[in-house]
């Protein structure tokens, strides 16, 4: 087995990354690093729904090689997701994702979250409509209990639909509830898992270690500038979450290891994420440097995101470090025997 294949998360394009020319610096950079796969979704960023697929698509980022996944639209702030997933829905948003890219298909095409009130039948049918007229070419399904995968699959099954083969959740080793149960059903339903905030939205670099009631420093996504500054300080401020940062840093510091690498290094070498087969397509083989890390194929994955160009070229050579110190990675399994009861209902 390799280690998990490496994707770049696009919230931050549109934002962070906030023109043509600011992009393509960035696309530059992934390529230098061998990351050939974008994720995406029409939400992205937040606050300027769409501009992320936009600015993709202004720089051809598809004729440049990049492999681009997307999500189906999902506004968190008008409701629970009712109506997202009917068949108009999924229809109109595609069709504005794929003109904004300016492709004819994506790689992988998202459920962005459960839609409780449009029929899984209806769901289902509508995107296999999709996938035979060639739209997209591997479905995906993200912020869906282990219960609700398996009734989507069991209708897909039924009706010999497209059938989800990625799961895109929060994975990190502060939150790792999803081993218990969503885990084990997507490896037995055959799914990947492709793993967002690795750095617990930053949390994990150390950046937001201040008293839970205080205020993050600016540029960061803790911020109370940032529109999901109020959700990241709801997500993280648990004071025995801050207790335990401060725990694994005093670990970290003898070492010579900053608490962004060991999480990163942790997730990709010490995980229950698992690498493609040998000699699969696309995955990223740490052996052999000039393969490419492409996201498609088998085998797991994790989402890198990043504000800032060296901020990306610093979470790549963490990860390229390789594994952590058996006495890190103990401390590790401590501190979740710790957090476990508080956060292992977190999916």
């Amino acid at each position: 087995m390799t280690s998990p294949t490496l994707i770049f998360g696009g919230a931050t394009i549109g934002q962070n990354f906030p023109n043509a020319s600011s992009v393509q610096a960035l696309l530059d950079l992934l390529k230098h690093h061998k990351i050939s796969h974008i994720d995406t979704a029409a939400r992205y960023p937040p606050g300027k729904f769409g501009l992320s697929e936009t600015l993709l698509g202004e720089v051809q980022a598809a004729e440049q090689g990049f492999s681009i996944s997307t999500k189906i639209f999902t506004n968190p702030a008008a409701g629970n997701g009712e109506g997202e997933l009917s068949r108009e829905a999924i229809e109109s948003s595609l069709a504005g994702s794929l003109g904004r890219l300016k492709v004819k298909q994506v790689d992988i095409l998202y459920c962005h979250r459960p839609d409780p009130k449009t029929p899984l039948l209806e769901q289902a049918a509508a995107l296999d409509s999709q996938y035979r007229k060639g739209a997209f070419r591997r479905l995906g399904l993200s912020n869906y209990s282990p219960k609700q995968v398996r009734d989507f699959v069991r209708v897909c099954e039924e009706n010999s639909f497209v059938k989800p083969t990625v799961y895109q959740g929060d994975y990190n080793l502060v939150t790792r509830g999803m081993e218990s149960e969503l885990l084990p059903t997507l490896k037995e339903l055959k799914l990947n898992f492709y793993a967002f905030r690795p750095l617990a939205a930053g949390f994990l670099t150390g950046t937001y270690t201040l008293e839970p009631q205080s205020d993050a420093p600016s540029q960061t996504r803790f911020s109370s500038t940032n529109p999901l500054g109020k959700f990241f300080r709801n997500l993280y401020g648990d004071p025995q979450l801050h207790e335990a940062m401060a725990e694994l840093k005093s670990i970290l510091a003898p070492l010579g290891i900053s608490s962004r690498s060991a999480a990163l290094r942790w997730i990709c070498w010490h995980s229950a994420l698992e690498g493609a087969a040998v000699g699969t397509e696309d995955t990223r083989v740490m052996e052999n440097p000039e393969k490419k890390r492409g996201g498609e194929g088998g085998g797991d994955a994790i989402i890198l995101g990043a504000s800032r160009l060296e901020q990306m070229s610093e979470n790549v050579g963490s990860i390229e470090e390789g594994k952590l110190p058996e006495q890190v990675v103990d401390s590790i399994e401590k501190i979740w025997t710790v957090l476990k009861e508080s956060r292992g209902a977190i999916l």
